[in-house]
C-alpha cells in the first residue's frame, strides 16, 4: 500500500512542525520529568501556630528520664519500634547543644525545611538531656512539642543509648516525592 502525495501533505499540515529525534543505538531517549516539591512553609510563619511554636515552657514535659515516642495516625508500629531500636541510619544530623529555646526552634525549622527539600528519610536531632541547664531542661521538651506540630514528621523516638539515648531524637520524615506514598 502506497501513500498518496495528497495524504502526505494532509498529514504534514495536521501534525504541524516536527522535531527529529536523535536515535542512539535504536533507542529513543526521553528526558526525565521534573518532580515539583511541595514543602509547607515553616509553622512559625503561620499566625495560627505562632503560640504553639513559642518558647513557653509552661506546658512541656521537663522530665529528662521520660521517653519521647510519637507516630502519626496510619504510621506502622513496626516503624516506630525500629526507630526506637535505632535500626535506621540518619541521613543528616543537627546538634542543638548550647542554644537558647528560640535559637533551637529556628535552627530546627531551617534544618527540617532543608531535610524535606532534599527528601531525606531519617534525621537525627541531638539536644542533650538538659544536665547542664540552669533549672529544668527545656529544649528536649520543646523539641517533642515542635516535632508533633510538623505535619511532615511521621514519627520520632529516642534511640538506644549506643546512638545517644534520651539526649537524641531520631525522626522519620514524610516523602516529598509525589510518586511515593507512605
Amino acid at each position: 500500500m502506497t501513500i498518496s502525495d495528497d495524504d502526505k501533505d494532509l498529514f504534514r499540515k495536521t501534525i504541524g512542525k516536527v522535531k527529529k529525534i536523535k536515535n542512539h543505538n535504536d533507542r529513543i531517549l526521553h528526558s526525565k520529568p521534573k518532580l515539583k516539591l511541595k514543602i509547607r512553609k515553616a509553622l512559625r510563619e503561620e499566625a495560627s501556630f505562632q503560640d504553639l511554636m513559642s518558647d513557653d515552657t509552661a506546658w512541656i514535659n521537663t522530665d529528662p528520664m521520660s521517653e519521647m515516642r510519637f507516630a502519626r495516625d496510619g504510621v506502622s508500629r513496626k516503624l516506630l519500634r525500629a526507630l526506637s531500636q535505632g535500626d535506621f541510619y540518619p541521613d543528616d544530623t543537627i546538634d542543638l547543644h548550647g542554644l537558647t529555646a528560640s535559637e533551637a526552634r529556628d535552627e530546627l525549622q531551617e534544618f527540617l525545611y532543608h531535610a524535606l527539600k532534599r527528601n531525606l528519610f531519617c534525621i537525627k536531632i541531638i539536644h542533650g538531656q538538659g544536665n547542664s541547664s540552669k533549672g529544668d531542661p527545656v529544649i528536649r521538651g520543646l523539641i517533642e512539642r515542635w516535632l508533633k506540630l510538623q505535619i511532615d514528621v511521621l514519627a520520632f523516638a529516642n534511640p538506644p543509648q549506643r546512638i545517644g539515648g534520651r539526649g537524641v531524637t531520631l525522626c522519620v520524615l514524610r516523602s516529598q516525592d509525589s510518586l511515593a506514598h507512605f
